[in-house]
């Protein structure tokens, strides 16, 4: 068999950029995440020729497209392509000598406002939906969303930016927000946490020093909610599963279903992090953040692993080091009641 090799082949500024990069390209990572924060990537490169310190000088918000490709990976002759999504050059330094250059994109919407400017508005007879195409319509990308209908008789965006206003909104109610390829992707993790394992690993295939961990602290067998709103002179009440270790909730809520969602949501969100395992391996190219992959072989450490976080490195060679979180049973049911307030 062939030997295995990994390139990365980067459009810059919708250009390709071969010539530029690839005979000064030292090394490149990736950093896909399953929701939560940006992806990111970091180049670098050896400006031996001092091109780079002159007419390619690099500018914040260029725009970086890349794609890792493998040759002979899993077998002779395979060719396979991976394309990271687009990124906004965010910070770039140079260090000498020799002169280096170190790049550093985020997945962020071209249009800057998204994460920097704050704004003070209330969204009224709406869906979170709406509210996903009104502030994608802001950033000038599409949305993507494949999450259950959430209607809002009433939320108020306060001094707040459309990424941070917009993502915590998302979780609130349970759902999970990503930024790729130009757009904003909300989506159940619930359902992919029920997808089946896209690969099986054992022991073998972790390089040394992996890590496996479990905990009780801040993890809650139960959910009580209890909120007033004084605007309707009512009383919404949710609990959920049982036990001593309650996790006490009072966000508030307009109505008795969206007070229900948020009392899951936020026992869900308290428990899905009990055990976490984070391994270094040969890169499986395909495999993405929010798969889940079966962890077999490590007696009662094994078991279903939904993927958190992938670094892709490469440098002499392609390697992905995972964070993971084992599927914990989500709970679905409660009970509710609203009151009026005597």
């Amino acid at each position: 068999m062939d030997p295995r090799k990994a390139t990365v082949d980067i459009l810059y500024n919708g250009v390709k950029a071969e010539v530029q990069l690839a005979p000064y390209l030292s090394a490149f990572k990736y950093t896909d995440v399953a929701s939560g924060s940006s992806d990111s990537i970091s180049i670098s490169i050896n400006d031996r020729d001092r091109k780079w310190i002159n007419g390619w000088f690099p500018q914040k918000g260029d725009r970086l497209q890349p794609t890792i490709e493998t040759y002979n990976w899993e077998r002779d002759g395979q060719k396979k392509k991976f394309p990271c999504g687009k990124f906004l050059v965010d910070d770039f330094s140079f260090k000498g000598g020799p002169i280096r250059l170190d790049l550093e994109g985020l997945a962020l919407p071209a249009a800057s406002g998204f994460k920097a400017t704050e704004r003070t508005e209330t969204y009224e007879s709406t869906t979170l939906k709406e509210i996903g195409q009104i502030v994608a319509s802001r950033a000038k990308v599409a949305l993507h969303y494949e999450a259950g209908a959430v209607s809002i008789e009433k939320v108020e965006q306060n001094n707040q930016t459309d990424c941070a206003f917009f993502g915590s909104l998302v979780e609130k109610y349970g759902y999970a927000l990503k930024i790729y390829n130009d757009k904003l992707v909300v989506f159940d993790e619930g359902k992919y946490e029920a997808k089946a394992p896209k690969f099986t690993l054992t022991e073998k295939d972790f390089e040394p020093g992996w890590s496996w961990n479990t905990k009780l602290d801040q993890t809650y067998t139960g959910v009580k909610y209890q909120y007033t709103n004084s605007e309707k002179n009512r009383t919404f009440t949710v609990t959920a599963g049982g036990g001593d270790r309650i996790l006490e909730v009072n966000d508030a809520a307009e109505n008795l279903g969206e007070a229900t969602l948020i009392a899951l949501a936020a026992l869900n969100k308290a428990n899905r992090d009990a055990t976490t395992m984070s391994i270094t391996m040969m890169a499986r190219p395909g495999l993405i953040a929010s798969d889940c992959v079966e962890i077999k072989g490590l007696g009662k450490l094994s078991g279903k692993f939904y993927v958190e976080k992938i670094d892709h490195d490469i440098g002499s060679g392609y390697k992905m080091a995972l964070d993971m979180r084992l599927v914990q049973p989500r709970v679905t049911a409660a009970k509710s009641a609203s009151s009026t307030v005597s």
